[in-house]
């Protein structure tokens, strides 16, 4: 499982084997140190007045590709322009939002990351300092359905920095995001068990009505994990996003792999786990003794792919 801001930093619960096949970082995951600078509404399709033309994307539902126009030194402030107008409830500061993205650099049109290319949604909580401050300003206002286009100065990107080999200093970035859902999602109840017995057992709280999970396939689930007594020892509730991973090949514990197998997109599920399909007698760290039974209520998002 991963965090906004540390990949490696949360480890603790679901994986066998270490971090390696964790949700995978975006380009927008990590937040730079930026300062904040005023961000302005700008047509970015048509030049009106003094308004520069930066770059330009299509409308419509499938991968979006970005065609720089020109002035490549880019904007002082942040561009956003409105695609397609979506019809659908709108992205409020604090919401956790489903989005596609593609993002390139405004020198030269390069690509340095797409959502599209993993065939994944990616899950963002916004305004809340977890992505790029050019994200938390820019998608703030969207509606569920639309396709924004954002240029993004370095200010409100990754500045002097820069981010990796992909991102160089000081680069001007072009991104086009699409607002799939805005999550509204309540957070779970502890739940009242006093026992788990031998065996799995599987509680559907709700059911959902999207697609089933298969083993092999790939999900985005909110969860929180409790012991017997009531304590959380592991949310991702607390961290803001979503966790991603493949169930049935190993990659998380036993009642998972077998626990979500079945669930419908949309439902909440309740997992009996007892110690021999979680951690055993060897426990996880301080928080999971030997021989201990789990409980988890898992909220199935999205089957990806």
């Amino acid at each position: 499982m991963s965090s906004p801001r540390n990949i490696t930093a949360v480890c603790v619960v679901l994986f066998l084997f270490g971090c390696s096949n964790a949700d995978k970082s975006s380009a927008v995951d990590v937040l730079p140190e930026a300062t904040t600078v005023e961000s302005v509404k700008i047509s970015t399709s048509t030049t009106v007045g003094d308004e520069q033309v930066w770059a330009e994307t299509s409308p419509g539902d499938d991968r979006p590709s970005i065609s720089v126009v020109t002035d490549k030194q880019g904007p002082k402030r942040l561009v956003i322009e409105d695609i397609t107008t979506g019809t659908g409830e709108q992205a409020q500061a604090g919401d956790l939002l489903e989005v596609k993205y593609v993002g390139a650099l405004l020198a030269d049109g390069t690509e340095f990351d797409s959502s599209w290319d993993r065939h994944q949604t990616f899950f963002v909580p916004i305004g809340v300092g977890a992505v790029i401050p050019g994200w938390d300003q820019g998608i703030v206002g969207m509606r569920k359905g639309g396709r924004r286009l954002l240029v993004i100065p370095p200010e409100l990107g990754y500045g002097s920095s820069g981010a990796g080999a992909a991102i160089p200093p000081n680069a001007v970035l072009v991104f086009v995001v699409d607002l799939i859902e805005v999550v509204d999602l309540p957070i779970p109840q502890i739940p009242d068990v006093t026992e788990i017995g031998p065996s799995l057992e599987i509680e559907d709280l709700s059911e959902g009505s999207g697609r089933v999970v298969q083993s092999g396939d790939t999900v985005s689930v909110h969860y929180l994990g409790t012991l017997l007594d009531g304590t959380v020892f592991d949310t991702s509730w607390n961290r803001g996003r979503p966790f991603t991973a493949q169930i049935g090949v190993g990659m998380v514990i036993q009642g998972w792999d077998q626990g979500i197998v079945g669930m419908r997109e949309g439902g909440r599920r309740l997992l009996k786990i007892p110690s021999d399909l979680a951690y055993g007698e060897a426990g996880s760290g301080t928080s999971i003794g030997p021989n201990t039974p789990l409980l988890f209520v898992v909220d199935l998002l999205r089957i990806q792919g």
